[in-house]
């Protein structure tokens, strides 16, 4: 029987495999130094470099009008303004306090001599004008009360309209507001007193004519018909400013 022979190994087979192998890790190893970045490469200094250049350039990018940036928030009216703004209205509501009972009694006024007019006129009798007289002559009373009452309201009141700190956009539409309607109440409160005025001095007269301080009959009429003949001046300034009274409301 024939033994079968062990094959040898030939040591260039092997040697060969292996040599190729160390070739490969040895150029692997050179590819990698010579493509990993490092300290001594200019790789990322370079690209620092550009970085930094383009971060300290200035922009030129322009923003998308459809993606506009955020608008602050609004603060809210403090509590100032909330206080300046009570206090205005307040002022203002007396005013108008003042105008309503100042119409009354201008009115009333008017009527009085009115009374007057239409029996110079020979519209009425002696006897409808002296009942028209007392008519509107025990409304005066009353008529000045009101008036005074109101307008001493207005005067201890200490609001302004005028801008306040800390408001918002609000308060300040509601200020300016109200500060259109106090300056354009002043011309009619003027021409209002200056009827009341009239008023007061007619009533005073009649009173001190009951009384018989008033002089003789004739000395009284005579004053009375002075006081008739400059009313008119005065009436028709309180109707032209109240017609010319346009305000916005407060």
């Amino acid at each position: 029987m024939v033994q079968a022979r062990r094959a040898k190994v030939r040591p260039a087979r092997v040697i060969i495999p292996l040599v190729v192998a160390a070739a490969l890790l040895v150029g692997g190893s050179f590819a990698a130094v010579k493509f990993w970045p490092s300290a001594t490469t200019a790789g990322p200094e370079a690209e620092s470099s550009t970085t930094a250049d383009e971060s300290q350039a200035p922009s030129t990018a322009v923003s998308s009008p459809s993606t506009p940036s955020p608008s602050p928030t609004a603060k809210p009216a403090s509590a100032e303004s909330k206080k300046a703004l009570k206090a205005c209205q307040e002022k203002a509501d007396a005013a108008d306090e003042v105008l309503n009972q100042g119409k009354k009694g201008v009115e009333h006024w008017t009527l009085h001599v009115q009374a007057q007019k239409a029996n110079l006129d020979g519209k009425i009798s002696v006897e409808e004008m002296r009942a028209r007289f007392k008519e509107t002559r025990l409304k005066g009373p009353g008529d000045l009360k009101r008036y005074d009452d109101a307008l001493s309201n207005y005067s201890d009141l200490k609001g302004s309209c005028g801008k306040a700190a800390g408001a918002d956009s609000e308060v300040a539409a509601a200020l300016k507001k109200c500060d259109a309607r106090s300056k354009d109440q002043k011309p009619v409160m003027q021409a209002t007193a200056a009827g009341m005025k009239d008023w007061k001095a007619h009533q005073k007269l009649m009173q001190l004519n009951k009384e018989h301080q008033a002089g003789t009959p004739s000395e009284a009429q005579a004053e009375w018909l002075k006081q008739y003949h400059a009313a008119s001046k005065n009436i028709n300034a309180f109707k032209k400013a109240r017609d010319h009274f346009k305000a916005p409301t407060c």
